[in-house]
């Protein structure tokens, strides 16, 4: 009497509690949420040996009877839910497995010869839609949805493909092969069709839909990401066209979430000019025109004399016309062989005073700049023997910017 009462016991907590069971069966992998309101239901469980928890740590789990039991009473439904007309043509081979049987206890040899061809053709458009289902996910990938010019119907035809995709895993699953091997019995015309055709037909189902969805997964996350892009780009435009003349700079960011290694730059300074497409920008314009130089029609223009015209000398042949070498480039080629082969010592050359001392008709800015590029055009080892120190200074607006205003030139060996 006590096992009847415990077994009754456990049916009536069953069913006291089937919704929570069934939801941790059906959508929490058969894991019950560890919470203060399902501590009585864990308990009571546990009480029973439905469920068992290792780790503290970890939601407990449901026996593997009781999983075997919910796998069992929910098959059916999970099948109906994947695809109704697969529901359909298993319950009707169903019935036709019994018609089946009965018709070989009573030796109905014509009832089942036309049982045997009816259970075919069933099985035949059975294995027809399942691969019928994968099929049309392959048409998908191979599309890539391009028939949906808008990219939100895009994303949703997709989501709804991975949805029809879980609903077809749950299909197969509902399948059990220890269920087909009942069905067949021990009649070898059933065992050829429910334990060879049928489960080779599930299996390259499942294979086709694992790479389907994997694929389809991919495609979402491409597309949500060409939805954010779009996003992105819409807004700057709509951005643009609300408030025309606007010029982005750098301070619009916000540069106190930027990681310190990217944030050692300071801001340029970045000045609106007018836009020739804007009528906003017409004051702009008008100040700009008016500051151009304006040239004075009326003066005089001065005809070039004979005396101005710059000559040109052609060589004839077997004569070499000279020209005239450039006397910086003269001055920076005495200045570096000097610091290459004379003998000065300790001594230091300031580039500035150089400038001086050659009567060169040369700005000081110009001048630092072709003694640095001569310089840096020198061969490896002639640079080494040379030793440069730059004399500048920060620029104000810019810190990160530094104006050279000389350069100290020594031989590398003198220490």
């Amino acid at each position: 009497m006590a096992r009847s009462d415990d077994a009754q016991k456990t049916l009536r907590l069953i069913a006291a509690y089937s919704e929570e069971i069934l939801e941790a069966h059906l959508s929490r992998g058969n894991c019950l949420p560890d919470t203060e309101e399902n501590q009585g239901l864990i308990e009571r469980l546990k009480h029973h040996r439905l469920a068992w928890q290792i780790d503290e740590d970890e939601d407990p789990r449901l026996n593997k009877d009781l999983v075997k039991l919910l796998n069992h009473i929910t098959e059916s439904d999970r099948r109906r839910w994947a695809n109704e007309q697969v529901d359909t043509l298993w319950r009707e081979l169903t019935e036709l497995f019994e018609q089946y049987r009965k018709a070989r206890a009573n030796v109905s040899l014509p009832d089942q010869d036309r049982l045997e061809g009816e259970i075919k053709e069933h099985l035949h458009l059975l294995i027809e839609d399942i691969r019928g289902a994968t099929e049309t996910f392959s048409a998908y990938l191979n599309s890539g949805f391009s028939y949906i010019t808008d990219l939100e119907l895009r994303i949703r035809q997709n989501e709804h493909a991975i949805d029809r995709a879980g609903r077809l895993t749950a299909l197969f699953g509902s399948f059990n092969i220890q269920e087909l091997a009942d069905q067949a019995g021990s009649d070898p015309f059933l065992k050829r069709l429910l334990l060879k055709y049928l489960p080779a037909t599930l299996e390259e189902g499942r294979r086709n839909l694992s790479y389907a969805l994997n694929q389809l997964r991919v495609m979402l996350v491409r597309l949500r990401e060409d939805q954010r892009l779009n996003r992105l780009v819409g807004g700057f435009e709509t951005h643009y066209q609300n408030n025309p003349g606007y010029t982005p700079s750098i301070d619009h960011l916000d540069l106190e979430a930027c990681p310190p290694p990217l944030n050692t730059v300071s801001p340029f300074q970045m000045n609106a000019i007018g836009d020739i497409y804007d009528p906003v920008d017409d004051e702009a314009l008008i100040d700009l025109a008016a500051s151009a130089r304006i040239v004075d029609e009326m003066a005089p223009q001065e005809s070039p004399t004979p005396d101005s015209v710059p000559s040109v000398d052609f060589d004839v042949d077997g004569e070499v016309v000279e020209e005239p070498e450039d006397p910086v480039a003269v001055v920076i080629d005495d200045l570096i062989r000097y610091l290459l082969d004379g003998d000065i010592g300790d001594r230091e050359l300031c580039a500035s005073e150089v400038l001086i001392n050659s009567d060169l008709d040369i700005a000081l800015p110009e001048w630092l700049a072709t003694l640095s590029a001569e310089l840096d055009a020198l061969t490896g080892p002639d640079q080494a023997m040379i030793d440069i120190q730059y004399h500048h200074e920060q620029d104000p607006v810019y810190p990160d910017n530094h104006f050279i205003y000389d350069l100290i030139l020594r031989q590398s060996h003198a220490g």
